[in-house]
């Protein structure tokens, strides 16, 4: 039977971050165990950009985010010997903006370099976009792309000599002396059980229900008139009136054409295992085609579609925390929509939990 001090269970970005806090904190025994093999779609950790700022709609997040930016990220580039965050302006809008407007003001000018702009001029400095429909633009230049792929290869890389792929857990046991895994590799045991289970955890971790909740995403790529790489087309978030209109999207990176998805949360319960669509659903088309006409300018044209599967908690805040009564099981989930740019952080944070 297979023994280790720590076990981290799932290999999307939060379990990679957390496996390599561990073992850069000299964890003497430590497995990653991931069912699937190599990347799949059926999560929210692959595809080829990220975005990461310091706009948020609430104070702390802004505090947190200073910490990635000046401390985290940049070490993981020194690991890595290559640039993984590209600046990029970002942009917010909408007639939600006011959220993130007030949340800035609450911290100090330093912690988040953020530029206020009247429609008017936002849209000569950002001409892709009408801005129609916003009391104002905020102009984060804390943005950047993050390099989603090449961090993930970047971990897996350093973690490739404890990575398990095809190992999925089938039920996990407390003990008196350690914690029992069974796994679709056999038995195990480990004295501390770290749990970063992406879309599955609302099924694996049912004490979580209904406080998490799975959704499946549509992101699209569209091919525009002007220029859409890093430096020539922003990172932007659309702000709407309520959590089902809000739309966000990054310029063009390792793949043809510019992001663009509507960020679906509520009250939506969708299984990891469903069956994919190879294209772009009608419906998804037609609510991005719709956004896409009353906010861009020019007629951009679909070139690209990836499906994505959020797990978000009701709040969209994240859940770090021991497992109700057993203390040596530590649960991370509830990450998606924005947790990519966290993952350095709340890597440590479970790691030391």
């Amino acid at each position: 039977m297979k023994q280790f001090e720590v076990i981290v269970v799932g290999a999307g970005i939060t379990g990679l971050a957390t496996a390599q806090c561990l073992k850069e904190r000299g964890v003497a025994s430590l497995a990653l165990l991931e069912q699937h093999q190599g990347e799949h779609l059926r999560g929210s950790s692959h595809g080829r950009s990220r975005i990461t700022r310091s706009s948020y709609s609430t104070a702390k997040y802004v505090e947190l985010m200073q910490l990635v930016h000046e401390r985290l990220w940049p070490h993981w580039e020194q690991l890595a010997g290559t640039p993984l965050l590209h600046p990029n302006p970002g942009i917010f809008f909408g007639p939600g903006v006011d959220t993130h407007w007030h949340s800035l003001q609450a911290v100090p000018p330093a912690l988040a370099p953020v530029e206020v702009l009247s429609p008017p001029e936002a849209s000569k400095r950002f001409p892709p976009f009408r801005f129609g429909d916003t009391p104002k633009v905020l102009v984060d230049h804390s943005c950047a792309v993050v390099a989603a792929q090449r961090t993930r290869e970047f971990l897996r890389q350093q973690l490739a000599d404890v990575l398990l792929e095809g190992c999925q857990l089938l039920e996990w046991r407390p003990q008196a002396r350690h914690l029992e895994l069974h796994t679709s590799q056999g038995p195990m045991l480990c004295e501390r059980l770290i749990l970063t289970l992406g879309p599955w955890a609302a099924s694996q971790l049912p004490g979580l229900m209904p406080a998490l909740r799975a959704a499946h995403q549509d992101v699209a790529y569209y091919q525009l008139d002007s220029p859409m790489g890093v430096g020539q087309f922003p990172c932007w978030v659309y702000l709407g009136k309520d959590s089902f209109s809000s739309f966000y999207g990054l310029p063009e990176f390792e793949r043809p054409g510019v992001k663009i998805a509507h960020h679906r949360t509520g009250p939506l319960a969708d299984s990891p295992e469903r069956q994919l669509p190879q294209e772009l659903p009608a419906e998804a088309a037609s609510t991005l085609e719709h956004f896409i006409a009353e906010q861009w300018s020019g007629s951009p044209r679909r070139v690209g579609y990836e499906p994505c599967m959020y797990t978000n908690t009701v709040s969209e805040d994240f859940v770090l925390d021991h497992w109700p009564g057993e203390p040596r099981v530590v649960v991370g989930a509830g990450f998606s929509g924005h947790g990519f740019k966290f993952a350095p952080l709340t890597g440590k944070v479970l790691a030391e939990l």
